[in-house]
């Protein structure tokens, strides 16, 4: 029997991968849609010219990653699964997905803490892979499983894949 990981060490080796990634590229920029701040607050601290909160305006959120990209920036949107595959459905197609924009999106499942919010907040079982492989075709889907798994899939990102991503974690 396979045990899942608590998503919150998921999460972990995310913000520190990350860390390790904007410690030696300024390029690096993490942008959220207002979550995450019982572990972000060291990296707002360390990188604030690396640091965007767009709040809860998911659409402008990705219309801004994709236009930090032709920048010349390396845009990491964090922030909940459904505000990345549903609400700004049209912009992450369109900006980052047809225009293959090297823009990494990583969605955190709502989960039981979110169940009371209802449809808004929470994804249906399969919903998550149905949009990637129907609606996004170019972006590279990575489903981690492992605190391993989410650092070795962001390194490899980083280094050798240009172009759009999404990250279960």
């Amino acid at each position: 029997m396979i045990t899942e990981i608590p998503k919150q060490q998921l999460r972990k080796a995310f913000i520190e991968t990350l860390t390790a990634l904007a410690e030696k590229d300024d390029r690096v920029i993490l942008i959220i849609g207002d979550v995450g701040f019982s572990f972000l607050e060291d990296f707002i601290k360390r990188f604030p010219n690396q640091f965007l909160n767009a709040g809860i305006a998911e659409q402008n959120m990705m219309g801004m990653a994709a236009g930090l990209c032709i920048a010349g920036w390396k845009p990491y949107v964090y922030t909940m699964s459904n505000f990345i595959l549903i609400r700004p459905l049209e912009q992450v197609r369109n900006d980052i997905d047809f225009a293959g924009a090297n823009v990494k999106l990583f969605g955190v499942k709502g989960g039981a803490a979110y169940k009371f919010l209802g449809h808004s907040h929470n994804l249906l079982e399969g919903e998550e892979r149905a949009i990637l492989r129907h609606s996004l075709p170019n972006t590279k889907a990575h489903f981690c499983q492992t605190e391993a798994e989410v650092a070795d899939m962001m390194r490899f990102e980083y280094h050798q894949h240009n172009g759009p991503a999404y990250f279960s974690i």
